[in-house]
This record gives C-alpha cells, structure tokens and sequence, in this order.
C-alpha cells in the first residue's frame, strides 16, 4: 500500500513540469532577428602577404603559439596618421616582452609603407594591394567599404583585431569583429 504523500507526488511534479512549460512557452526569446549581432569567437582567418620591406609574412607562423594584434590602417593617410598603430609602436618594447605579436595592414605598396613614416615602426606593416579581390585579407576581415557606384573604387575601414594564444578571435555577423577602443588596445593587453 502506497503512503499518502507518495501518491501527492505524482499531480504535484506534473503541476511543476506544466508550470515550467508554461513559462518557456510565454517567456520571450531573444531571436536571431532580434538580436543585433551575435558574438562567438572562432579560428582567425589566416593570410600571407609583403611587408614594408617585401618579405613575406604569414600570420599562420604565430597562430597558436602568440596573441597576436592585427591592425588595419588607411594606406593613403600612412601609418603615422592611425593613432592605434602609433600607440602600438609607443608600447611596442613592453608588448615585444609579453610575445605579443603586432601586424599592420593596408592597402599601400610596400615601398610606400616604407618611405610614409618619419620614424620606423619596428613591427612588419603588411600590403594588401589586392583589397578588392574576393580573398583579399581586407575583404576577408570586414575592413572593405562598399563603393557608392560602379565607378568609384572600395574604400577600407580602419580596424584592430586581438587574435587569442589558441588562435581565435571574436566573430560578429559573419566577419572578425574589431576591437571597441582601438587606441587603448595596447594598455589593456599589458594590464588584463
């Protein structure tokens, strides 16, 4: 013979699993319309190309062994007019201590990179002179600006990217996502 309170547990569980139900039924969802973006973080695209001084530099040699720092900057202003990239080169010494891996990119031949700044940047500036392609690095990483018309060029947006020691970086809406404050990017790597 059953006890009594056995017998109540039984309606009881089933008012509780009817209740939860009821709330998840009724309890709005953020959905992917809904939502803005989505952010996840998956294995950053890798690329090789020239740097200032036309060696080639593959970004899947410091994959998974470095956080690395990719930093997209305007070709035809040149590195010195980005303040990210300045501040990168101010901490380079400090960054190059913790292996932190800094990269530049742009749009600029390598022998503009090279005679665009007064004072040397002592990590490599790399030359995507094919933005436009549909492989580019630019294009890859979200930094193309769509042209207005068929006769005008892409622009390129500026933009950094903080690439983790396990080789990831955080991802938005179907292209790596920069970081919010570029210019403070070196002060947060050396203080997490």
């Amino acid at each position: 013979m059953l006890h009594p309170r056995r017998i109540l547990i039984l309606p009881f569980a089933a008012i509780v699993i009817a209740a939860l139900c009821a709330w998840r039924i009724y309890t709005p969802r953020p959905s992917a319309t809904s939502a803005a973006s989505t952010t996840t973080r998956v294995p950053a695209p890798s690329f090789q190309l020239y740097d200032q001084e036309s060696r080639l530099v593959q970004l899947q040699a410091f994959l998974h062994r470095h956080t690395i720092v990719l930093a997209f900057f305007d070709g035809q202003k040149g590195p010195e007019a980005d303040p990210a990239l300045v501040q990168l080169r101010q901490f380079y010494p400090a960054l190059k201590r913790e292996r932190i891996i800094v990269l530049g990119v742009s749009t600029a031949l390598p022998q503009e990179i090279r005679n665009s700044s007064s004072q040397p940047f002592p990590f490599p500036l790399l030359s995507d002179v094919a933005a436009t392609d549909r492989s580019s690095v630019h294009r890859v990483w979200g930094r193309i600006i769509e042209p207005a018309t068929l006769d005008q060029p892409a622009g390129t947006e500026p933009g950094v990217f903080v690439i983790d020691r396990t080789g990831l970086v955080a991802w938005e809406d179907g292209f790596p996502m920069p970081e919010n404050s570029p210019e403070t990017i070196a002060s947060r790597l050396l203080n997490p």
